[in-house]
């Protein structure tokens, strides 16, 4: 039963999506259909577009009422799996998260620099929450790196910045991990975050750094 609860909930939201298209006026029609598809994906656990496409439905929604009619201001959307509470304000289209496991539990992320989000998407990756990483992409590439270049930036290179421990760190490997291992975490972790595929520079930067270090060759 529980295998198909995903699957039945996104039908139905499909289903009722599918009627209020039908029976409203085109824009709301509109609306109603993003925040349909929203719900379906996240049943189907696709959180790194359910939350965008319902947020754009709901953004198109509230642009189609009369001024007054509109819903009360200060709702918002979450999303939890093992290992993030994550928040969509429908107001302002901001998206933030609280961790809930391991070493930055409780911290916003918000709050978290470029190098301690990939030390968490890290964190996610070797323990195998699918979910939370998806969750995690999706609030980094809205971020698009963070806000403040000053945190976004990555240590130079050969200048002190990056130790070989915390090299180690970001690319989610034990110290005196091999050079095959360095590369394939590096390859790993760059097919995630890489800005030609929606990711974050300073993200993709940090990781080249700390692969420098530990492989310079």
């Amino acid at each position: 039963m529980i295998a198909w609860a995903g699957p039945l909930i996104a039908l139905l939201a499909l289903v009722f999506g599918g009627i209020a298209f039908l029976r409203l006026p085109p824009r709301p029609a509109l609306g109603a259909a993003l925040m349909a598809g929203g719900v379906a994906l996240g049943a189907l656990r696709q959180f790194a577009l359910a939350l965008p496409l319902a947020a754009l439905g709901f953004s198109v929604w509230r642009s189609a009422q009369p001024v007054g009619g509109g819903p009360s201001p200060g709702k918002v959307s979450e999303v939890r799996t093992a290992g993030l509470a994550m928040t969509l304000d429908h107001d302002s289209g901001a998206m933030d998260g609280e961790v809930i496991t391991g070493r930055f539990a409780g911290a916003a992320l918000s709050a978290l620099s470029a190098e301690e989000l990939q030390a968490l998407v890290a964190e996610f990756e070797t323990g195998g929450d699918e979910d939370s990483l998806s969750l995690l992409l999706a609030y980094l590439d809205r971020r698009g790196g963070g806000e403040d270049p000053g945190d976004a930036a990555p240590p130079p290179v050969g200048a002190g910045g990056l130790g070989k421990a915390e090299a180690y760190r970001i690319l989610g490997l034990e110290p005196g991990a091999s050079l095959e291992e360095i590369r394939a975490a590096h390859h790993r972790l760059m097919r995630r975050v890489h800005p030609d595929l929606g990711g974050s520079d300073a993200l993709a930067a940090l990781i080249n750094a700390a692969k420098e270090v530990l492989d310079p060759d």
